[in-house]
Formats: structure tokens, sequence, C-alpha cells
């Protein structure tokens, strides 16, 4: 060989060993069907929440579980049933909180390391499932069963299925050796659905480990499909309304019921909640609301492609106005809300009882102030005797299982609106397009509560979203309801989509 050839191998040489690895190809077929087993796996692993904690107001609900036929779940054994999957992947994995949170229950936590020349993404699931009733379902509802094309079981939508998702998707990343600018976090936290504590332990407990994620993607939006199943739109949710739940007291003096006295605090109470039932908060447009109509408007005939391309003026407009405050969940983005859900007084019909008590929904948009809202509702009511309480940053005003001291966090959870001109934005846009050519990513607001903005609140830019081409109405009778399932084909679509993301955002 000649000098020159030799040189010339060398500086190529050289270079080449200067690129960046090329990830191996992936069997998506075979991948599917392992991904598939793994969502069955983790169906049959029952971690109903409630109880998962023996404590006072876990006894009262598992009694009404064991009433209906309901096995709690333990969410420690869906957070071992993960870690053993990452061990065999040689991904480092830890179980974690156990002390704080109480027995059965724990948070996992898992990374995938790249070079560390950008920032981490964390994927992030919650492990636990609201109960289901055997005896209402048409197959067992922690079987996994796969029938009629579907994987069947609790959890399957929320948000067992998303979180297999995640985790096939990182351990594809891992076989194919796809080069890694960033760390992958995996997170499956314990106790969404009641109280959110394992989000917040988390948080509070281990700061270290996400001092350097700079996105997280959770649950918080679903995509819209045709008749035909084809994806009108994807939705990635950047915001997220406050729940700002309320207790309101009155107090009496008991006595007989046949003999009615001014002390009984029922009438004042009552009074107090229909007071507020006929108070109409006013319309609110925030920019990511106005944002998310004028994208949906191209789907619509005129005159509603007018009035949704410009819906802050269409609201002054009476048919307009009409027309879009008839969708109850367009009306829950463009307002506070209020809904009266609880009542409780004597639990006997000839005892007027000492003190009543009314629990209200109340969700705030995001730049809502919390102090200026509960004074509107005072004013509202017009009576110093009703008392008015926060239920706290928990979803159910019961006993915690462990000292939710988050003052650190605040009371109520943080605002939610997280910005869009971001590298991982524009990689889900990018795999959201090579999928479906046709369709546009938008970002609607969620009404209901996630755990995204407790990590939102310590800096992390985080998104709600769904990997899956879910009909509405599967989901609307599978989340929370009867016979929850997720398609064959969807598990597969939603890990090759997560993989991409994560590639893309590199």
């Amino acid at each position: 060989m000649t000098r020159i050839a030799l040189t010339i191998g060398l500086t190529v040489c050289a270079l080449a060993s200067n690129l960046p690895a090329q990830a191996r190809p992936v069997d998506w077929t075979a991948f599917a069907r392992e991904s598939q087993t793994v969502l069955s796996d983790y169906l049959r692993v029952n971690t109903t929440n409630p109880p998962g904690n023996e404590i006072l107001g876990a006894r009262f609900l598992k009694a009404i579980l064991d009433r209906e036929g309901i096995a709690p779940g333990n969410e420690i054994l869906g957070a071992r049933f993960l870690k053993a999957i990452l061990d065999r992947e040689g991904i480092e994995a830890r179980i974690l909180d156990t002390t704080e949170m109480g027995p059965n229950r724990a948070n996992l936590y898992a990374r995938l390391r790249g070079n560390g020349g950008k920032k981490a993404i964390a994927l992030v699931h919650h492990i636990d499932v609201v109960p289901a009733t055997p005896s209402t379902w048409a197959v067992d509802p922690f079987s996994g069963v796969v029938k009629d094309g579907y994987i069947w079981g609790r959890g399957a939508i929320d948000m067992k299925g998303n979180g297999v998702a995640q985790l096939m998707a990182m351990i594809a990343i891992k076989r194919s050796g796809v080069p890694l600018t960033r760390d992958i976090v995996f997170i499956g936290n314990a106790d969404e659905e009641l109280g959110s504590t394992g989000a917040l332990v988390f948080v509070k407990q281990h700061p270290d480990l996400l001092s350097d994620v700079e996105y997280l993607i959770t649950e918080g939006a679903d995509n819209v499909l045709d008749d035909k199943g084809k994806v009108v739109y994807f939705a990635v949710g950047v915001s997220e309304k406050r729940t700002f739940w309320q207790r309101l007291t009155v107090n009496g003096v008991p006595s007989h019921g046949s003999r009615p006295t001014k002390q009984n605090p029922v009438p004042r109470l009552v009074a107090a909640l229909y007071k507020i039932s006929q108070y109409e908060t006013p319309l609110h447009v925030t920019p990511g609301v106005e944002k998310f109509f004028r994208d949906i408007a191209r789907t619509y005939p005129e005159p509603r492609r007018s009035w949704l391309s410009n819906v802050s003026i269409a609201l002054q407009n009476p048919q307009a106005r009409d027309w879009i405050l008839s969708d109850v969940s367009w009306n829950a983005v463009l307002r506070n809300t209020i809904s009266l859900t609880g009542l409780v007084g004597s639990n006997k019909t000839n005892v007027i009882p000492g003190i009543a008590t009314a629990d209200i929904d109340v969700r705030l948009l995001p730049d809502q102030d919390t102090t200026e809202f509960l004074k509107t509702l005072e004013g509202i009511v017009g009576d110093t005797a009703v008392h008015f309480t926060h239920l706290g940053n928990t979803k159910a005003p019961l006993e915690s299982p462990i000292d939710t001291d988050f003052t650190h966090l605040g009371n109520t959870k943080a605002p939610l609106e997280s910005p869009i001109d971001t590298d991982l934005f524009r990689a889900i846009e990018k795999a959201a397009h090579e999928r479906e050519p046709g369709a546009f990513v938008t970002t609607p607001m969620e009404t209901a509560a996630t755990d995204r903005p407790t990590y939102r609140k310590v800096g992390i830019t985080t998104y709600g979203f769904s990997p899956f081409k879910v009909p509405r109405p599967e989901i609307q009778r599978g989340m929370h309801g009867n016979d929850e399932r997720l398609s064959v084909e969807n598990v597969g679509f939603g890990v090759r989509f997560y993989y991409d993301i994560l590639r893309y955002a590199q």
C-alpha cells in the first residue's frame, strides 16, 4: 500500500470512529408479539387502588370492595414485575419509597444512559388501577386474556398499556443500539388514582434523580379518530386545570327531628349550595385553548369553522356561543367549573344533625388564582356561618397513608402550562406525521387531574400523550368502566411510536 493510500485509509478510519454508531434494525413483528405478552402479564398483576394500604379510610373502602367481590392488589407487585424485566435487559432499575408510602406501595425508577450530551427524557406511568367488579365484566378483569383482537384487563387503557409501550420502546432503543444524547428515565408511580402520593413522594424524596430531566411524558391527552379509524389529530396535552376541591361546613345543634329548630344546619347549607349552583362562572379563553380551537377549526364546515378559528369573538355571538358551550368538554376548558358532588347531614331521618357538610369539585383554569376564587365563592354564598375548607392536594378526603407535608409543593397542584417550542414536541410531530400524513398535532387542555403538575413544578416540561389509536367510545366505556381493553394492533403501534419519538428527540 502506498503512503498516500495508507494516509487516506487512516483518515477515513478516524472520521468513521467519530461518527455515531448506527442502530441495528428491529424485527417489529416479533417485538410487537413480545410487547403484547408483557402487557397481558402486567394486567394479571392486581394493583387495584384503593385500598393499597390498611389505613382507616382504606379499610372502609376495602369493606366495600370485599362486598363487591373485588380483590385488592399491591402496587409493589407491579413494581417488582417491571423491575424483573428491566433487570433481564441490563437496565438499571430500583424500587423506591416503600418506607415513605407504607406497606405494599412502591415507586419504580430506571434509567437507560446515553452520552450525557443533552438532558434526559422521562417516561412516566402509574402502576395502580381503579377497582373492577368481576360480575359486570365479560372476562376476568385481571386475566390479561387475548380475545377478539384485544387484550382485556383493568388498566389496559389507564394506564398499564401506555406504561408497557414506554417500557418496550426503551428496551427496543437499548437492543437496537440507538445512539443516545439523552438518558431515558422510566418511572412507575403508585397511587395516582386516589391520592397522587406516588408522584408527590418521588419528587420530594428524589430531586437528584430528576435534576437532569428536561422533558417528561405521561397520560393526559387522547387522539381523535374519524368513523373509518383514521386519525384526525394527535393530541399532546400541554395544560391542565387545577383541582381546588372545597368542603362547605355549617354547624348546628343536634336535636329530635320531630321538633324543627332554627339551629338545623341543613337548610343553611342547602341555601348556600343553591346559590353556588346558580352561579355561572365567566368565560375565559387561555392562549393554549384558543390555539386548540384554531387547530381543529379545519375539520368543521362553515360557519363553525370561522367560529372556532376565533373562539374569543365567536363567544360574543349567541348562536355560536350556544353551539360551542353545548359540548361539555369545550365548556370545561373555557371557564372555571364547579360541580356539587357530596352532601352529608344526619345518618338518621329523625335526627337533626349537629353539623352538615357538602363537597364541591372546583376545577380552575391554569392562570387563575385560588385565593381570589375562594373569595368569589364566599361572596356568592354571603353567609359567614358557612365555612370553606380546601380538601388539599390529594384526590380523596381520606386519612393519608403517609405524612403528606408537601409544603414545598404547595397546598394545591401547580398551574400547568408547558411550552411547545421544544425538541420533544417537534419529535412527537415528526413521528405523528410519519404515521398519518393527513393528521395534525394539537394541544387540548386536560380537565381531569394527572401527576403532570407535580413534575412541572420542579421545572420539567411535561406532556400528556397517548401512543394509541383508540376510538372515543372505547375510551369512554373502558376507562374506569367495564371491559377495559386495548387492541393487539395498538400495542405494536404504540411501542414503535414511542421508539421513534425517543430517537428523534436525541
